[in-house]
């Protein structure tokens, strides 16, 4: 069978299902489970999206503390379909403060722990079932960060979370993830990378970066490498996750990250001149040459109000590959050629809303992330409809939601 070639076979039909890279293109399995999840910050909530529904099926608390202090932000998905949400902790507000965590959920009730041992488990079963802190079975650990004095009083502010694709994909264990945080003084070095074991939530390791402000969105490469974005310090960094080594070099653009299946690093955010914003942009990194290049996006009146810029970004994969998504805050869905860099406004989604994130399901649908709206737009590349799906109250979630970025990057055979 000919394998797949940036989402199509090497002639120029596309796959119609899924586009697998080793086995080409293959069908759509009905009982295949495809979630999304996204942290609602401003209720301190996690949803659970079945993308082929285009549904919301669970609905759960991210820490202990209900009145959503602990301010979820970012969303990671291992081989297995597990999911980890990080808490930042509020690390910027003034009057509520708690500390940094991350919460592990299963994707699958078989993984599930039956821990009254009543023979049944009992988790969320849609937006409205919320179950107590503690009682949802679905729940594997939660973990809060480690002490560290120099952050004083202030929590970590952790944000930048990626697993490290050594999970085992049919049974689910094994494997780290990482998760970087903020400066004690938020846009002040060190930054302080934390890994927990999958399997337990403990932390097992610990990395301190010099001269990088706050880790801010993270993605895993095929050889071992934790990359992060540097806010403020302008900088990407890779951690190679076995020797605990690290390399930093300044971006041309940079809030949110992706890395594509050629092990280039993309980036994307807004340029400044004197200070000022002047435009949206996109980066691409290449390891291997040690070449990055950058394309600006102009605003245009016609597709935005005032001063949009990007924020999501992420790699497609089957109907939507050989393409980088992004999303801008100004409601406009954008479409990067892999290769040639050219930017196409594809999709205005809405105006006056405010895009978050973006991320692509297994079949390729692209979905934006709405915080003003609290909603996830699922939006198809061939048709150009959109469907919106109403979540939890300010969403706020710009990280690898559906696990494709990391299973598309790793290749897995």
């Amino acid at each position: 069978m000919e394998t797949c070639v940036f989402g199509h076979f090497g002639s120029t039909t596309y796959c119609t299902d899924y586009c697998d890279p080793i086995d080409g293109c293959v069908g759509d399995h009905e009982h295949f489970d495809s979630f999304i999840w996204i942290a609602n910050t401003g209720e301190g909530t996690l949803s659970k999206v079945d993308t082929r529904l285009a549904e919301e099926v669970a609905r759960y608390l991210t820490c202990p503390d209900s009145n959503s202090i602990c301010d979820p932000s970012r969303t990671s998905v291992n081989l297995h379909g597990d999911v980890v949400v990080t808490n930042r902790g509020c690390d910027r507000c003034d009057e509520y403060l708690s500390t940094s965590s991350l919460t592990k959920f299963a994707a699958s009730v078989v993984d599930c722990v039956d821990r009254n041992g009543n023979g049944t488990i009992e988790t969320s079963s849609g937006p409205t079932d919320v179950k107590v802190w503690g009682e949802d079975e679905c729940m594997i650990w939660s973990t809060e960060l480690p002490d560290a004095t120099e952050f004083g009083e202030r929590p970590h502010g952790a944000r930048a979370t990626a697993w490290d694709g050594q999970t085992d994909e049919e049974t689910g264990q094994g494997g780290h993830v990482w998760v970087g945080t903020c400066g004690p003084a938020y846009f002040a070095p060190p930054v302080r990378l934390y890994r927990l074991d999958g399997d337990t939530g403990l932390v097992d390791e610990r990395v301190e970066i010099e001269d990088v402000h706050c880790a801010y969105g993270a993605a895993v490469d095929n050889d071992n490498g934790f990359w992060f974005l540097g806010t403020d310090s302008e900088t990407i960094t890779r951690l190679d996750m076995v020797n605990l080594t690290y390399k930093t070099r300044r971006t041309s653009c940079g809030y949110g990250i992706t890395i594509d299946d050629q092990g280039r690093v993309w980036t994307g955010g807004r340029t400044f001149q004197d200070g000022v914003e002047e435009t949206s942009c996109v980066a691409r990194y290449d390891p291997l040459s040690d070449i990055e290049d950058t394309v600006n996006v102009p605003w245009d009146l016609e597709w935005h109000e005032d001063r949009p810029w990007f924020r999501g970004i992420a790699t497609g994969v089957a109907s939507s590959a050989g393409y980088i998504w992004a999303a801008e805050t100004s409601g406009v869905l954008y479409q990067i050629d892999e290769d040639t860099m050219e930017v196409l406004p594809v999709a205005k989604l809405d105006f006056s809303r405010q895009m978050i994130g973006v991320a692509v399901d297994y079949l390729g649908f692209v979905w934006t992330v709405d915080r003003l709206s609290s909603s996830v737009y699922k939006y198809d590349p061939a048709t150009f409809q959109r469907l919106d799906v109403p979540i939890g109250f300010r969403p706020y979630t710009y990280s690898d939601m559906t696990g494709m970025q990391l299973r598309n990057a790793i290749i897995v055979r």
